[in-house]
């Protein structure tokens, strides 16, 4: 559902001086869209349309992705889709995907928050939830139980997990 780039959600609580100290977040962000609305006055810019957002081995796939900025650094990320995807190659091992409605992602904590039928695939091990932190730096998760559903894991023994290039 999204890299590093984590969709970049929620940086309202982050400050200047803290932006320019997160790695990842000084790393070129690149996005995409079918249309760009850009309101210089406020710092708010909204992207529609087959949303794509890359950021340092974090990609997000999303209908619609409302940035906040100042001075040029971006202060809150928030990202919607029916659903949206997420999938970052840097979790040192295997990548990580997902899927949500929605992603916010605050940099401070350098957390990415999926809500809304949150499905993540990490090889054959796969985690549901209502709503999932994905904490990027330490590559931990952890999910909670929706109104009607409890959350959902299947974990697969690495000594039982096929391997790349064995036929399994």
């Amino acid at each position: 559902m999204t890299r590093r780039l984590a969709v970049l959600l929620a940086f309202c609580l982050l400050t200047p001086e803290a932006y320019a100290h997160t790695h990842q977040l000084a790393q070129p962000l690149s996005v995409r869209a079918d249309n760009i609305q850009v309101d210089e006055r406020t710092g708010m810019s909204v992207y529609l349309g087959h949303v794509r957002i890359v950021q340092d081995g974090l990609t997000v796939h999303a209908d619609r992705v409302r940035v906040h900025s100042l001075h040029g650094h971006v202060l809150s990320i928030h990202a919607r889709g029916t659903p949206l995807h997420m999938e970052d190659q840097k979790t040192g091992g295997l990548p990580l995907f997902g899927t949500a409605l929605t992603l916010d992602f605050a940099a401070a904590p350098d957390e990415v928050t999926l809500t809304g039928h949150v499905v993540f695939h990490q090889g054959v091990n796969v985690l549901h939830g209502h709503i999932v932190h994905y904490y990027v730096r330490s590559q931990r998760i952890t999910a909670v139980r929706g109104a009607h559903k409890r959350v959902r894991a299947r974990i697969v023994p690495h000594s039982r997990a096929p391997q790349a290039g064995s036929g399994h």
